[in-house]
């Protein structure tokens, strides 16, 4: 059996599937009608495993993640040239993690919003919900 791709550093025990292909995320998105998200961090980042083991497989946040995005795991150490492009036009680029909220557009992706350091559940779900309301 398959095992959907996990995050490179922390256990968000299969909250979602994890990419590390910005393309190959820009496909599945716009395939899907779904929105990005790109977690930027590092593997020492207490902020980073805190929002990915603690807040990701909360159930309503797995479940809005799962249906209305997919998720790319970037590490800051080492972007991806389209990861850093979104990171330098975000407003909020430190600290880590960064969450970047975008869409994928045929020109590549369009970055909505930004979010630096940690999340507490509700403000996070706040996050999503925002970034789909969010043309």
């Amino acid at each position: 059996m398959n095992q959907p791709p996990r995050h490179p550093y922390f256990d968000d025990r299969a909250a979602v599937e994890w990419h590390r292909s910005l393309a190959d995320a820009i496909a599945l998105a716009q395939t899907n009608g779904q929105r990005l998200l790109i977690v930027v961090s590092t593997p020492d980042c207490g902020g980073s495993r805190a929002l990915l083991e603690r807040v990701f497989p909360k159930e309503e946040i797995t479940e809005e993640l799962r249906r209305g995005f997919v998720c790319v795991a970037a590490d800051s150490r080492s972007l991806e040239a389209g990861v850093a492009t979104l990171l330098g036009s975000a407003p909020k680029r430190e600290p880590t993690p960064v969450c970047l909220y975008a869409v994928a557009e045929e020109s590549g992706p369009r970055l909505l919003f930004s979010t630096a350091g940690g999340r507490p559940p509700a403000v996070f779900i706040r996050d999503l919900t925002d970034a789909h309301a969010r043309r």
